[in-house]
């Protein structure tokens, strides 16, 4: 036994990963499915995805409290009702707002769909929106945001994307906890009306889908349900401000907080993939630039990350960190060091090795059992892209020379294109 343990076990590289597409189908009504049966439980997620985030409203907050209300009361139940049907059965039900898709999630043993089914129908279909439930929210809601505006990491990064896009943008945060007063509730239950129909609407099954789950559904959501309504314009004018400096002052924290970063292509572009691995050896993991100084050799912070944020739309390059008052300029000068000497030098392969096995491993996390195969796949779906995209990412960590990674960071490691928010004490 003792000499087994001397012999390290084999390393493998990854070549491909070997994806098996989801079964796809588009109900009568008009929704798009797909089924990805695979896993050893008898367990099943359904997952809906609706195009209604933020970039659909009509006003700031109405796609958020269309989401939160769609579980809070159907024309049949109170949200009491629901709620005490959810445990009674032990499935998860959730409701998330985002930027460009809303999604429902019920996550369900196999043997109580028969129960839960209808019920995810009603709640997405025949949401009646009652108005003690909705004031009840928003004010929860309200406060959130009141006690959020004294965290100066969220107030960089909120404050970070309304200057880069514009306040008024679909992706932009609100600028105050206040703006809470004038999201109604005829908004709320307009945008659910207009977004939340069987044609506007994708459904990903994952786990132990067999013939009898796939029969429920289409008999609960193959017909169709809703009215549809015509989409707004695909491009949105981006409004970046003047000054690419800001200081937001807080003075009740314990330390600043900064975020620095601009627009960068979408996921279409051939810069894309190799950006993000550019973005990882910068600020992307433990063992990043930005780790290795400001953390390791300087003690300005004790985390610090890079990455890149892909909308449907749009993307952002963003870096954050939280540093000591009295470091916040020192921290910042690094920063800038560091995507400076990646615009210049070549990364040595003894860096670049490790990093192209690390991403490796986690792209193979991804895939990782039916609900993480699932996720991957609609997050391509919903981005319109093809399923070799993750054999372009493959590609791309095994391939990328320093000479390109180079090239990739003097094109867009910029120090002088970045906006730069900080929030704290001056």
């Amino acid at each position: 036994m003792d000499s087994f343990r001397k012999i390290a076990p084999p390393v493998h590289s990854v070549d491909k990963i070997d994806f098996i597409e989801p079964e796809h189908r588009l109900l009568p009504g008009g929704t798009s499915f797909f089924a990805l049966n695979g896993g050893t439980q008898e367990v099943v997620k359904l997952d809906f995805s609706f195009k209604a985030g933020t970039w659909y409203e009509d006003s700031k907050l109405e796609s958020l409290m269309a989401t939160s209300m769609i579980s809070e009361g159907t024309t049949g139940k109170t949200a009491r009702e629901i709620a005490d049907r959810i445990d009674f059965y032990g499935a998860q039900l959730n409701s998330v707002p985002y930027y460009d898709n809303n999604y429902v999630s019920l996550l369900s043993l196999k043997k109580h769909l028969p129960h839960l089914i209808p019920l995810l129908a009603e709640i997405i279909q025949d949401a009646s929106f009652p108005e003690n439930e909705f004031e009840i929210i928003r004010q929860k809601r309200k406060q959130r945001a009141l006690v959020d505006a004294e965290k100066v990491g969220l107030v960089t990064q909120r404050g970070f994307i309304r200057s880069l896009m514009g306040g008024e943008h679909p992706y932009a945060p609100v600028a105050t906890p206040e703006s809470y007063d004038f999201v109604t509730l005829e908004g709320a239950k307009s945008h659910y009306l207009r977004h939340y129909h069987s044609g506007n609407a994708t459904l990903f099954a994952s786990g132990d889908v067999d013939d009898d789950v796939l029969k429920m559904i289409e008999e609960n959501f193959g017909p169709a349900w809703g009215t549809p309504y015509p989409f707004k314009k695909d491009q949105i004018q981006v409004q970046s401000a003047l000054e690419k400096r800001v200081f937001i002052e807080r003075e009740n924290t314990n330390q600043n907080a900064i975020t620095i970063g601009k627009r960068v292509p979408t996921q279409h572009h051939p810069d894309s993939v190799g950006l993000k691995l550019v973005t990882t050896i910068f600020g992307g993991y433990f063992g990043s630039r930005l780790m290795s100084n400001l953390r390791e050799e300087k003690g300005l912070t004790y985390a610090i990350h890079a990455s890149v944020v892909s909308f449907v739309k749009d993307a952002i390059f963003m870096i954050h960190a939280e540093v000591t008052a009295e470091k916040t300029e020192e921290a910042i000068r690094e920063i800038f060091y560091e995507m400076q000497r990646l615009r210049v030098e070549l990364v040595p392969e003894s860096e670049l090795q490790p990093l192209r096995s690390f991403l490796l491993g986690r792209m193979l996390e991804d895939f990782d059992g039916p609900f993480a195969r699932a996720q991957s796949f609609s997050s391509l779906y919903e981005a319109e892209l093809d399923v070799d995209y993750f054999g372009k990412i493959i590609h791309a960590i095994k391939t990328t020379t320093p000479e390109q990674i180079r090239d990739l960071a003097h094109l867009y490691l910029d120090p002088e294109s970045m906006y730069t928010v900080a929030a704290g004490k001056k």
